[in-house]
């Protein structure tokens, strides 16, 4: 049952999106584990044993509007040591030109290049659909929809009659009675659901958001129709992020995160070391532990901070 409102966004319980994630893991990417993760103090530990490190941005750089003290810092160290660095977050409501604007704001020095977003790989995709297919993007204004490389319209009833398929790239502004009005014009007339934001939630201090992968997994469970999903922890992400590392082994790749069904998960699948986050984000304060037995997916690394 939902909580209340933050920013838009309808919230619920961790422990319900957590069962969730449980729940559809089915659908998640295989990928082994190793049997125990090992501990180091922080990144710096572990930085001769990797040529490139990939970020997740919430829990691992940031954490709301104030970047993790000394992380600006350990990016500089590790740009002075030769390593490649990207960005592979799951936002689909910002543009990249955007989040590199934010990121800079916050003392981080990445351009739009060293970014990947689930918006940004779903954009290359679409590429791959009719330029006359017409979608319908559910987002709020202000995540640009009309920078998509598609013919658009926005959500609302005249897009759930008219629209050839759906582009759900943020929950900012969704509700119950929205969700209904597409699942039953999903099930008249099924279409493709394309889908820039993978995450069932984001944590807020005492609760977490609802997020477009919990909605769209509700699809897939009411009507039949299996969204697309473009972002972590699905291959085509971490392939966009290995596409730009030419010559480097998945061995010496690490992929920094706070979330074990994305970031971690992913990562393994990848073929990526995972390495997980544990003092900011989604974990803050829980029994480590018990949240890998409870997934059953485990990172190689487990890190307190960068």
């Amino acid at each position: 049952m939902t909580t209340a409102l933050r920013d838009g966004h309808e919230t619920e319980r961790a422990e319900v999106i957590l069962a969730r994630y449980r729940a559809i893991r089915h659908r998640l990417p295989p990928a082994s584990f190793p049997a125990q993760p090992r501990h180091a103090p922080d990144l710096g530990a572990l930085a001769d044993r990797f040529d490139a490190v990939l970020f997740d941005a919430f829990g691992v750089l940031n954490v709301g509007t104030s970047p993790i003290p000394g992380a600006p810092e350990r990016i500089q160290a590790l740009r002075r040591m030769g390593k490649r660095l990207l960005v592979l977050s799951n936002t689909g409501s910002a543009t990249l030109e955007d989040l590199a604007r934010k990121y800079q704001k916050w003392g981080f020095d990445f351009e739009p290049a060293d970014i990947i977003s689930a918006r940004s790989v779903l954009e290359d995709h679409l590429r791959d659909y009719p330029q006359t297919m017409l979608w319908s993007a559910v987002g709020p204004a202000e995540s640009r929809l009309d920078l998509l490389p598609a013919r658009t319209l926005p959500h609302g009833p005249e897009a759930l009659a008219r629209a050839d398929g759906f582009l759900f790239l943020s929950s900012a502004g969704w509700d119950g009675a929205k969700q209904d009005a597409l699942v039953a014009a999903l099930k008249q007339h099924p279409r493709p659901v394309l889908v820039g934001n993978p995450d069932l939630g984001a944590p807020y201090e005492d609760t977490m958001s609802r997020e477009p992968g919990l909605y769209a997994h509700d699809i897939q469970d009411r009507t039949g129709v299996v969204p697309q999903f473009f972002g972590k922890p699905f291959a085509n992400a971490f392939d966009a992020a290995l596409a730009r590392l030419p010559g480097i082994a998945t061995s010496r790749i690490a992929m920094l995160g706070d979330t074990l069904h994305t970031d971690i998960l992913g990562a393994a699948a990848a073929g990526i070391v995972p390495v997980l986050v544990t003092g900011h984000g989604v974990l803050k304060g829980c029994d480590i532990d018990q949240a890998m037995a409870e997934a059953d997916i485990r990172p190689a690394w487990i890190i307190p901070s960068i």
